[in-house]
């Protein structure tokens, strides 16, 4: 009656940055964030991810998930990037990092295909980048506008997770169809529980996300090990979330946030692809911040050279983001170009991945978006104009 399956990723990265050193300081101030005025280059070695996932079966159509991350992560509270994973123009959030072990833990009862419930800290609605487990990434890890897109909301680290319940399931002729619904705080993966957090409001957060397998689906997945050949897939997703952000004592109000967006997911033999665009509305504030606007876009494409088990794969992503300011809107741009080489020495459970990005921010003083994400390790657009390149290597094994 009772069932445990244990699971574990071990990613072992090495990185190497190059910042254009030649433009204004870390966030567009002329002398930097604690005067550092110039960011110099960094490389070394990690272990960005250690996942330990226990799941299993109880009596009664039960299910359970534990997931614990003992990954080496990084501290955005260190030298120039102290602000973290908010915004610079953004006050301190009461909503922590979302850092602690205990990454994701649910209960869920599954009635029949069409209609489960799950309970616990659960992984929210999002964009189809977000939803694919890291361990079945073609990169190293996200792109530049999965991991803008999951900023936006709270309690973001690789992906975005909050304490909450969310019904899904499967309907149609073929259960071509998937859906879920969430209804979650608001406040984060690791916050403490609301009832003793005086900071906090009682507003909770909304989130949905409907998938369409109009030809043979794909899964939460990239590239195409799993695919045969002379065999089309596809799939489109919509989705779309929004928490009124608010706190208590006294009560005031960050942003009303507004985001979704729709993506696609394709794939004919050795060929897939994956396109999203993304939306959000940020306005309502009561501190005196600006409304803002994002547009998001990412494409993505790989080719699994077909007897071999050698996969190239490249990327474009990027946003604008429209900052409402008196005398004029201010519209910092940043974009990402990416290629990387596969080697799977057992698809994705034991995988080679070699990985460049060059990222080019076009911004308007210190209006950029002053973003950084500690497992990606993308710097998501400085404040004045510049540019800086990544390369990656890591070893995967994830039994």
């Amino acid at each position: 009656d009772f069932m445990l399956r244990i699971n574990l990723t071990v990613q072992a990265r090495y990185e190497f940055f190059n910042f254009d050193e030649a433009e204004e300081g870390i966030f567009g101030a002329e002398e930097g964030i604690l005067g550092v005025n110039r960011v110099h280059d960094l490389s070394g070695f990690s272990v960005p991810r250690t996942t330990l996932k226990l799941s299993g079966t109880a009596p009664c159509s039960m299910r359970y998930y534990v997931e614990l991350e003992f990954g080496h992560f990084g501290d955005t509270n260190q030298g120039p990037f102290q602000f973290g994973l908010r915004q610079v123009d953004e006050p301190i959030m009461p909503q922590s990092n979302n850092f602690d072990v205990g990454r994701e833990a649910w209960l869920e009862w599954g009635c029949n295909d069409a209609f489960n419930i799950r309970m616990g800290l659960i992984k929210t609605p999002n964009t189809r980048q977000l939803m694919i487990p890291p361990e079945l990434q073609q990169f190293a890890d996200i792109s530049m506008a999965s991991a803008v897109t999951g900023l936006l909301m709270p309690g973001y680290t690789d992906r975005n997770r909050d304490h909450g319940l969310m019904i899904h399931g499967l309907f149609g002729c073929s259960n071509e169809f998937q859906y879920m619904v969430g209804i979650t705080n608001g406040d984060g993966g690791d916050s403490i529980r609301n009832v003793l957090d005086f900071q906090t409001s009682d507003n909770l957060a909304y989130s949905a996300r409907v998938n369409w397998a109009f030809l043979k689906g794909t899964g939460y997945t990239e590239g195409a090990t799993r695919q045969d050949t002379c065999t089309w897939y596809g799939e489109l997703g919509a989705w779309g979330y929004y928490y009124a952000d608010r706190f208590d004592r006294p009560h005031g109000a960050y942003y009303d946030r507004l985001v979704g967006g729709l993506d696609l997911s394709l794939g004919f033999g050795g060929f897939s692809f994956t396109g999203a665009f993304t939306y959000a509305d940020m306005s309502g504030s009561t501190l005196g911040m600006d409304d803002e606007q994002w547009a998001i876009w990412l494409v993505q494409a790989g080719y699994l050279f077909p007897g071999t088990a050698w996969e190239i794969a490249a990327r474009w992503s990027a946003y604008t983001r429209t900052i409402a300011r008196a005398g004029g809107d201010v519209e910092p741009n940043t974009n990402e170009f990416g290629f990387a080489i596969n080697y799977y020495l057992n698809g994705h459970a034991n995988k080679l991945t070699l990985d460049a990005s060059f990222i080019s921010a076009e911004a308007d003083g210190a209006f950029g978006c002053g973003y950084w994400d500690t497992y990606s390790g993308i710097p998501l657009g400085w404040g004045s104009n510049g540019d800086s390149y990544q390369i990656r290597f890591q070893w995967q094994l994830a039994l």
